[in-house]
């Protein structure tokens, strides 16, 4: 029984260790996206949209290494209303990275660049424009005619956080959380450009590739 232990152990103690060597040096991360935002402007509360994001990671050393990440998360409703909203970014930045003789590997990062977002709604109208239809078009007026409304813009874009990864083989982790501090700078007609102060939390499954 002893003996049985002792193996049992080992075993355990193995599966939760890995060695500098087995590091990736090239990472991709596939995963899902929870955005909290906060649009500053009184028309606009509180939201949050859900999507998911991919990462790039070049790893320079064991510690340090540059991250490219690319993510969109949508949202239906705004305020009780069917509003089509997407939030896509694409950021770069450093990463560090600490390492140990565990499989649990948090991390750090601030990454910069930006934001692209979009936004439409559906809207009916009754036809009171046969003034300007052209000659032999004649439309109920009773009956509404559907268009769609569509606004996007740019902006600058900065995520700070960090998150850990959970090692389960030589090219597989998974990630249970990470979690970044948002920054996005789209203008509204009350403010101009203004900064939201937003919230990101992610989690999925990080592939290594590369072993250094």
């Amino acid at each position: 029984m002893r003996k049985s232990l002792v193996v049992l152990g080992a075993v355990l103690l193995c599966a939760l260790t890995a060695s500098a060597a087995d590091e990736g040096k090239f990472e991709t991360f596939l995963g899902y996206n929870f955005v909290v935002f906060q649009p500053n402007v009184d028309v606009i509360p509180k939201f949050h949209a859900n999507g998911g994001n991919g990462q790039f990671v070049y790893n320079f050393s064991k510690w340090f290494g540059a991250v490219v990440d690319v993510g969109a998360v949508t949202k239906g409703v705004l305020s009780g209303f069917p509003v089509d909203t997407t939030i896509a970014n694409y950021v770069a930045g450093p990463r560090v990275t600490w390492h140990s003789d565990s499989r649990f590997k948090p991390f750090v990062q601030v990454l910069f660049g930006g934001a692209y977002g979009t936004t439409s709604a559906r809207v009916s109208v009754l036809p009171s424009i046969a003034g300007v239809l052209p000659p032999g078009i004649i439309l109920n007026p009773n009956v509404p005619v559907t268009a769609r409304i569509h606004a996007s813009d740019t902006a600058f874009a900065m995520m700070a956080g960090g998150g850990l990864d959970i090692k389960l083989s030589k090219h597989v982790a998974f990630r249970p959380i990470g979690a970044d501090y948002y920054l996005t700078r789209f203008s509204s007609p009350q403010l101009g450009d203004s900064n939201q102060n937003n919230f990101r939390y992610s989690a999925g499954i990080n592939f290594l590739f590369g072993a250094q």
